[in-house]
């Protein structure tokens, strides 16, 4: 018997458009696209600010770009657009600031879930961090206590909003295990991050690797620098050699972030500011770098740096706060630890990793192995399960097992 074939729209920020999630947007896409049961991938993407080409990704994958990073309108669009498309399931790949910068414009986008239910289209979320999860005083709301007060208000309301889709997966077990406190009956699950490239470059040692750290992000709230730059300058006199790269782009809450800290560089030539990093070039940005390093005061969910700091072999270097800890004890990653803010602990956690090659490769080599666990194949495989049970032209006698191939 021929397996049913489904459209699923996909509902995520999309390259070439550089918002947070893109690239993962763009694996999940191809992860859904491999699957002989998925007869096609409607990616309903965020609006382009500068026009460019749409990525060549096949013909089982179409973007259509419907919603705005900001907007006030983001639901109704992307909502008219599921209805337009008839799509058997929609997934939203989100985090809390995946529809804006602003409080209003991000909280009536992560209603779209829940509408999209309600007008008939069964929905999936995948939510990479939560506002019951993140220290808002670590935030640009630091000192903020009457503005914080209402975000939590705000976001509990949101978390029931997401939890009202036809379920709802989380990356860490802290998030699974507070939501299941609060909410006992919610349909959530636990799906770890996932690997995006199951088919991965050899992994090069320590040793025939550059004398290079490297660190990426959207930079300026509680992702940073000045740590990481006072770090470096301390190592410099004993490392010859040893050079900086800083991969990314100003958190949209901060611009002009990143050109404040260049500034301060200019005089050394060792630190270099590569700007956004694209899809194609992040196996080489990690696999040529001994070191990836994580400047932060807070977490905000699984990272998808530190998943590809894994797959590519560079060692981290992060914070033992957060969900970094929730990440070592769930998905089995390690690295070498510092104090936040603390550029000389940061100094002496790169340098014990620089003089002992022998301890970098047994660390790359756990985490390659611990990151290739989940790849996007198994993250695609939850997802159609689950849509399964949900299809919403499903006959009554097809089994959610037969549904699903």
């Amino acid at each position: 018997m021929s397996l049913p074939t489904r459209r699923i729209a996909l509902v995520t920020a999309f390259p070439p458009g550089r918002q947070t999630l893109n690239e993962y947007g763009l694996h999940l896409a191809r992860a859904f696209a491999d699957r002989l049961d998925v007869a096609e991938v409607v990616v309903i993407a965020d609006r382009l600010p500068v026009p460019a080409a749409e990525l060549d990704l096949g013909p089982k994958i179409r973007v259509r770009r419907t919603w705005s990073f900001s907007a006030l309108t983001s639901a109704p669009r992307i909502l008219s657009a599921l209805n337009s498309e008839k799509v058997d399931a929609a997934i939203f790949n989100l985090q809390m600031a995946s529809f804006g910068d602003r409080e209003l414009p991000a909280a009536l986008g992560l209603l779209s879930p829940m509408l999209a239910r309600l007008t008939g289209v069964p929905s999936g979320v995948i939510a990479h961090n939560l506002i019951l999860g993140v220290d808002l005083e670590q935030t640009t709301l630091k000192g903020q206590p009457m503005r914080q007060r209402l975000v939590k208000l705000g976001g509990a309301v949101i978390t029931r909003a997401l939890l009202a889709a036809n379920y709802l997966t989380v990356t860490l077990e802290s998030y699974r295990a507070d939501l299941a406190a609060r909410y006992p009956r919610a349909p959530v699950l636990l799906v770890p991050h996932g690997t995006f490239d199951t088919n991965l470059r050899p992994l090069v040692p320590a040793s025939a690797r550059q004398l290079r750290i490297v660190t990426m992000g959207k930079f300026g709230t509680y992702k940073r620098l000045e740590t990481l730059i006072g770090a470096f300058r301390r190592l410099r006199p004993t490392h010859p050699g040893l050079e900086l790269v800083i991969g990314g782009s100003d958190h949209p809450n901060t611009p002009g972030y990143l050109a404040a800290t260049a500034a301060t560089c200019t005089d050394d030539p060792a630190i270099r500011f590569h700007g956004y990093v694209a899809e194609d070039d992040i196996p080489a940005f990690f696999g040529d770098a001994r070191i990836s390093v994580f400047d932060y005061s807070a977490t905000t969910g699984s990272s998808g740096v530190l998943h590809q700091t894994a797959c590519y072999g560079a060692v981290p270097v992060f914070p033992r706060i957060g969900d970094f800890v929730d990440v070592c004890r769930d998905e089995g990653l390690d690295g070498a630890n510092y104090a936040p803010g603390d550029a000389e602990g940061m100094a002496r956690a790169i340098a014990g990793l620089l003089a002992d090659p022998s301890r970098a490769d047994r660390l790359a080599t756990a985490n390659r192995a611990a990151a290739l666990e989940m790849p996007i194949s198994q993250v695609a495989q939850v997802h159609i399960d689950r849509l399964a049970l949900h299809w919403r032209d499903r006959p009554a006698d097809e089994s959610p097992l037969q549904a699903a191939g």
